[in-house]
């Protein structure tokens, strides 16, 4: 799907492809240091994302690329299911979790592209593909830190709602999509 960002330029979004990796890998090594400590779901050397992603069917990547030059911009992890050692957490707030319907996301957009619409974009385009999944509710992976303005103002522009607070490494909150 071709779609136009803020800064008027043109981006691509699809599903990652194994061909992928090497362009994901430089992704993640040009993050910045700020970004790179609030994006988590697996380690960022080549090996951890070929091993995240190979023989892992609940682990579904998403991507935007800059049309001009072909440039990974965006990436997004979708996890079919609830994280095991949130379970616990998660219940707290009276969830009823289900690993049929709903699915755990973790986004990330390269610092040059935020706030341009690119998250925004990815994420409607996620969102129409869960629903042919059968996925009903989208949980944050490990929450947000609650010092993320930008991500925590994203999420609730998408229709989040605040679970509830928790300590780790800081003030974070668990935040859900329900009804998607």
């Amino acid at each position: 799907m071709i779609v136009q960002a803020k800064n008027n330029r043109q981006i691509f979004l699809r599903r990652l492809k194994i061909d992928d990796i090497d362009r994901l890998f430089q992704y993640l090594q040009n993050l910045s240091d700020e970004t790179r400590k609030r994006f988590g779901p697996h380690h960022f050397d080549r090996q951890s994302i070929i091993d995240f992603y190979i023989n892992v069917d609940e682990h579904l990547g998403y991507v935007a690329l800059d049309i001009d030059t072909s440039e990974l911009i965006a990436y997004s992890i979708i996890r079919i299911g609830y994280l095991e050692h949130d379970r616990f957490r998660l219940q707290s707030y009276g969830l009823s979790l289900d690993n049929k319907t709903d699915c755990t996301f973790a986004p990330s957009v390269a610092d040059a592209w935020q706030s341009c619409g690119v998250g925004d974009h990815l994420f409607r385009f996620i969102c129409t593909e869960l629903k042919g999944y059968g996925i009903q509710r989208v949980i944050l992976w490990g929450g947000v830190q609650c010092d993320n303005e930008k991500a925590v103002n994203f999420y609730y522009k998408n229709g989040f709602r605040t679970l509830g607070h928790f300590e780790y490494h800081g003030q974070n909150m668990d935040m859900i999509l329900e009804n998607l």
